[in-house]
């Protein structure tokens, strides 16, 4: 059996003796205990959202891969590993050369330093980054610029989609960044606009606070939604809410904003924003104007009809998949020339 164009790994192989043990323990563990939950993990390890939408948007659209294949027998020549423990695994097998090219980003280090240094591994051939401004994470080290290439991850449009209900005189106000008193004088704006604030409280790096269900519930109420966050490096959430038709009113400061203790200047707090989908407002005092401003104009918002063009799963999967092809190939194709 040939092997796929290229391997999405999240999770490292493990040795046969290992998955040996793994499966006896699971047989000894139902004749045991009987009726005990077995141990199940998730269906797409590593950063949920980018792994899920890569892996069900290559599927979609029929691609030559395999994700987290059980032995390394399976394993493609290229390997494409948004998660360190498969990243670190994929490096060692390309210094092996059991691995040809090797793919990382955008979810195994925000800075260049992080985790180790892990995105300066000479193994690394491709980057990929969310957006052109996130590149700026990775200035001080121009040979990690170098093989950066932004493509976002998409989303499932048919599980964010409006269900027809009528709208309400109601507002999402999706609170990410700044203290409780600054998104109580936000929900004051959106009161004086003749909305009514529904919050949703998120934070950075913490993706358990509230539902998804609960947020679709909210973005298929609403008219429009506002967005409080000091930077982000794509915005899953903006397009989720663009794909339940609902246009963003979002405040981008493009000032100082923090990631785990450590400080720097946002360039972008909706990198993705454009006239279909919403405004932006740079301060507070902005955003009552801004919201008006929406709301005057709701028919000429397109942010579902955006998001069918631009950012499912299968556009950006379809996207990533020719990337790595186009690069992996020259890549592959220099070093041999190298070589002669």
């Amino acid at each position: 059996m040939s092997r796929p164009a290229f391997t999405v790994l999240t999770a490292p192989i493990r040795s046969a003796p290992h998955r040996m043990y793994l499966q006896l323990r699971g047989i000894g563990r139902r004749i045991l205990k009987p009726g005990t939950p077995g141990l199940t993990g998730s269906a797409y390890p590593g950063h949920y959202a980018l792994v899920r939408s890569v892996v069900e948007g290559l599927r979609q659209t029929g691609a030559d891969f395999n994700f987290n294949p059980a032995s390394f027998s399976q394993l493609a020549r290229v390997v494409y590993a948004p998660a360190n423990e498969a990243l670190l695994q994929a490096a060692a097998l390309k210094r092996r050369g059991a691995v040809d090219y090797l793919v990382a980003g955008p979810t195994n280090a925000l800075f260049v330093d992080d985790c180790d240094n892990i995105l300066q591994m000479a193994e690394i051939d491709l980057v990929i980054v969310p957006s052109e401004w996130t590149i700026n994470f990775y200035k001080e080290v121009p040979a990690v610029v170098r093989k950066s290439r932004v493509c976002p991850v998409g989303i499932d449009a048919g599980l964010w989609k409006p269900t027809g209900t009528k709208r309400e005189p109601a507002a999402v106000v999706y609170w990410k960044s700044g203290d409780e008193a600054f998104c109580e004088e936000v929900e004051a704006i959106v009161r004086r606009c003749g909305l009514e604030p529904l919050r949703v409280t998120s934070r950075h790096g913490v993706h358990n606070i509230f539902t998804p269900a609960d947020l679709r519930a909210m973005l298929d109420r609403s008219v429009v939604a506002v967005f409080l966050s000091t930077f982000e490096t794509q915005g899953i959430a903006l397009a989720e809410a663009w794909s339940m038709n609902v246009p963003t009113v979002v405040w981008d400061p493009q000032g100082d904003a923090e990631w785990r203790g450590r400080h720097f200047t946002s360039g972008s707090s909706a990198p993705y924003l454009t006239p279909a989908t919403g405004i932006a407002a740079r301060d507070t005092a902005g955003l009552e104007p801004a919201i008006r401003q929406a709301l005057a104009g709701l028919a000429g918002f397109e942010p579902r009809e955006w998001v069918l063009a631009n950012m499912t799963d299968a556009i950006c999967s379809r996207k990533l998949y020719e990337l790595i092809r186009r690069e992996s190939a020259a890549g592959r194709a220099g070093r041999a020339g190298q070589a002669g």
